[in-house]
């Protein structure tokens, strides 16, 4: 045998690991405005848009989790109770009735946000506010509002650092909580808030760089406010516009060569180097890979179709005949407790037959009481007659003297 021989038996294997490896199992989004405010409308109708994005290319809000600061819909000053738009034509209602948010108002806070992403959380939080991943969970991150050099305030009571941001990821990634992650934040001086990151398997993209804003597109003269920002919208023209369905192949490097410094008014940023392949490797990457819901399938089966499938099928069929024995016990215990106990087919037959039965009770006590009565009469008549010997006796006696 050549000595390359065995080489070359190993290769298929890991190649096979490689893709293995990069397959995942299921999507999740998280998608934070951390903006209080009328003014702030925008903000919001940023992270509604995504939101709406992600639902539409297949992830379910069970994987969604959605934290807004402030509820625009119903504000006072809204000229459209009930309803966000982030386009001045009004076509689309973001917030319409099928809307589930899972941090609302005060609780949209930066402990609030780290302990979601780390999960350390008590008990008794609900299934709907944790985020549930594990190391085969990709995730989308999105985050909006306003920012400086490595922070993001929240509600304009508190700010969230790059570091913090940083830290979090890195528990998460040490407790196998992500697979991989897509990091989009939309803020003044977004590209400074992942600047800090040290975690593999991250791939991160802002609006604008140091010492840049990040600008809205435009306004809405009955509204009154800017609806949207630049860096948000024409993300969502290109998910909208290439992104139709869940078959998609567009790649994110399809996506980020669509960033146009000159139409965002500022200069978008994106960082590879946490990434496996570095900038090849995420250029590669799907789309539908962090923004939709494309789950993997792991087959254990190798290209010739025997080995690991066979082996499967064994497995199938042992549980098969398994279960096929439990059903014959079950059956024969059923018959044991026939002989032991007769069972009626129906629930009728079974009031039947203890009507009967009463009946049969009832006949029993009538015959008990019959017969007693009987000999208490035969009682009598006996007492009666020694009675009348007696007297007769008695008689007899007294006329012979």
């Amino acid at each position: 045998m050549s000595p390359l021989s065995p080489l070359r038996l190993l290769l298929p294997l890991l190649l096979f690991l490689t893709l293995a490896v990069s397959k995942h199992t299921s999507n999740w989004a998280v998608l934070v405005g951390t903006s209080r405010f009328w003014f702030n409308y925008r903000h919001l109708a940023n992270v509604l848009s995504l939101y709406r994005t992600v639902k539409r290319l297949g992830i379910p809000d069970s994987q969604i989790i959605l934290m807004l600061p402030d509820d625009m819909a119903c504000n006072p000053r809204n000229a459209f109770p009930g309803a966000v738009y982030n386009n001045a034509d009004r076509a689309l209602d973001l917030y319409g009735n099928n809307i589930e948010v899972d941090y609302r108002g005060y609780e949209v806070t930066v402990e609030n946000f780290i302990r979601l992403m780390t999960d350390r959380v008590g008990e008794d939080m609900p299934r709907s506010k944790r985020l549930l991943t594990d190391e085969r969970s990709n995730i989308l991150v999105y985050m909006t509002g306003h920012g400086g050099n490595e922070f993001l305030k929240f509600q304009d009571a508190e700010e969230i650092s790059a570091f913090d941001l940083a830290d979090a990821f890195e528990q998460m990634w040490e407790k196998k909580r992500y697979h991989e992650m897509l990091f989009m934040i939309d803020t003044c001086q977004a590209n400074t808030m992942y600047s800090k990151f040290y975690s593999p398997n991250i791939l991160a993209t802002g609006s604008s760089a140091l010492s840049q804003s990040s600008y809205s597109h435009h306004a809405d003269a009955d509204v009154g406010v800017a609806v949207i920002d630049r860096f948000t919208y024409y993300n969502l023209e290109f998910l909208e516009n290439r992104v139709k369905d869940r078959n998609s192949k567009v790649t994110m490097g399809e996506l980020f060569d669509s960033y146009d410094p000159a139409l965002i008014h500022s200069e978008p940023g994106i960082r590879y180097d946490l990434f496996p392949g570095g900038e090849e490797g995420a250029r590669s990457r799907l789309v539908m890979d962090f923004f939709g819901n494309a789950q993997g399938v792991v087959v254990d089966e190798n290209e010739e179709g025997g080995g690991k499938g066979k082996g499967n099928e064994t497995e199938w069929l042992e549980e098969l005949r398994k279960i096929e024995e439990m059903i014959e016990e079950a059956k024969r215990r059923h018959n044991e407790s026939l002989r032991v106990a007769p069972q009626h087919v129906s629930v009728m037959e079974e009031v039947i037959a203890r009507e009967e039965e009463g009946r049969r009770l009832k006949r029993s006590e009538g015959a008990v009481k019959v017969d007693e009565e009987g000999l208490w009469r035969k009682k009598a008549v006996g007492v009666a007659a020694l009675v009348g010997i007696a007297g007769i006796w008695a008689a007899g006696s007294w006329l012979d003297s």
